[in-house]
């Protein structure tokens, strides 16, 4: 079976680059002018270099003694350079993608370093857990930031803390079985257990939040937030490969159904989140949320047989979804903060999210080819807030369920957000696919 997965503002920006900064790709001319407009296929690659090579950073295994207990644990030093959060997992993601269209051997050989760092202080962290007996101590230890960089993989409780890292891990062990490692196999299988067995959803297999979670505290407790479609399906739809079990990829199909049965409005956008106990729906359509429901479409889209019985529904979803998107771009490519609300503000993550997926939409021939200038002034745009450095600007930081407009409106931008550059590289990619 074929893998499933693989396969605006002009900017021209004269750079003159020191030593310090080639490390960015080979070596230019003191003065060179570069295209970072994203309009021509050399232009996305430069981009996509830019990016993924400001995300390469030093990595150092740690120290992992033999036999170790809590106390040994509390003087080794960790592994430096690696990461385990949501964000950052989808950046790894981006970073597989891009490395392999640009044939960039440093990018991907980050990517596999990284994993097998994963992968190794996980077996050895796991041990001293199980030596200690999982006591007090051991917890109070888990829990602090400061001791362990895998402190959200130890402890899960939610899929933020693993269905992200989880993909990129098992999306490097499916395309590249030759890099499996026996701890890393442990990570993926550890991600699976919480997300098909362990993960709170409601009677009809809907993953959900059954605590109070938006950000005001005003609502009963039990939210459906569409970000976590994205957090479980193309993890679930990765696993059903893996395994050679398609009952997961029906549970990735079923979530994104039944979350659009209460979400997905008649103009085809999505609110925020659903709450459960009120059986309301958030009053507003964040983009970047609406973004990760389209990307999990998509990427759930993408390894689905055509006679699977999901698909038609898959498909409406997906397309209604595309169109309802259209009216609302802007004139530079970019959507905005909340979708329908031309007065917000345009966001970069959302809008490469959605020029990945309709880009990946027109590539396996889901929508017509005509939809494919929507994608790459989604693109251009987002180039515009892409430095001659590789920094990713104009990306909302993370986001709560907010009940009032203006929650959203003040949300800060940080330069740099790990919500930004994954899906940028992602993007990038699948453009430069496109026929």
């Amino acid at each position: 079976m074929a893998y499933p997965f693989g396969s605006g503002r002009r900017t021209f920006c004269r750079l003159f680059l020191t030593l310090g900064l080639s490390a960015v790709g080979p070596a230019l001319s003191a003065a060179t002018e570069v295209d970072l407009s994203g309009r021509t296929d050399a232009s996305i690659r430069e981009v996509l270099r830019r990016v993924a090579h400001h995300h390469v950073r030093p990595l150092r295994d740690g120290e992992y003694p033999a036999g170790a207990d809590l106390a040994a644990a509390r003087r080794a030093r960790p592994p430096e350079g690696m990461q385990w959060t949501y964000p950052w997992g989808v950046t790894i993601y981006g970073m597989q993608r891009a490395g392999a269209a640009l044939g960039d051997q440093t990018v991907l050989d980050f990517v596999r370093e990284h994993n097998r760092i994963v992968g190794r202080y996980y077996a050895w962290f796991a041990a001293v857990g199980e030596k200690d007996g999982h006591s007090a101590a051991w917890d109070a230890f888990v829990r602090d930031d400061r001791n362990t960089p895998l402190r959200r993989l130890m402890l899960l409780g939610n899929l933020d803390f693993c269905g992200a890292m989880g993909v990129e891990m098992l999306e490097e062990r499916l395309r590249h079985p030759e890099t499996d490692t026996p701890e890393q196999r442990a990570v993926i299988a550890r991600v699976a257990d919480w997300i098909v067995n362990r993960q709170f959803r409601l009677a009809d297999g809907t993953v959900w939040r059954p605590d109070r979670t938006d950000v005001a505290e005003r609502m009963p407790p039990g939210t459906l937030w569409i970000d976590d479609l994205y957090m479980a399906c193309p993890f679930l739809a990765r696993w059903a490969q893996f395994t050679g079990d398609g009952r997961h990829l029906t549970d990735a199909a079923h979530n994104i159904i039944e979350m659009a049965s209460r979400l997905q409005d008649e103009d085809g956008l999505w609110y925020h989140a659903y709450f459960e106990t009120a059986k309301k729906a958030s009053p507003w359509k964040w983009g970047r949320a609406n973004g990760w429901a389209m990307v999990a479409t998509v990427e759930v889209l993408s390894a689905m047989p055509e006679n699977h019985p999901d698909r038609p529904a898959l498909l409406s979803i997906l397309r209604r979804h595309i169109d309802g998107l259209k009216p609302l771009q802007a004139g530079s490519g970019l959507w905005r903060q909340v979708l329908d609300r031309a007065e917000l503000w345009e966001e970069t993550s959302c809008s490469a999210m959605f020029a990945y997926s309709i880009a990946r939409a027109v590539n396996r021939g889901w929508i017509d080819a005509s939809y494919l200038p929507m994608a790459r002034r989604a693109f251009e745009g987002v180039c515009g807030n892409v430095t001659p450095e590789g920094v990713v600007k104009g990306t909302c930081q993370g986001t709560n369920i907010g009940l009032d407009l203006d929650y959203y409106i003040h949300r800060q931008r940080p330069d740099d957000d790990l919500h930004g550059p994954g899906v940028v590289l992602l993007a990038g990619a699948e453009l430069l696919a496109a026929q």
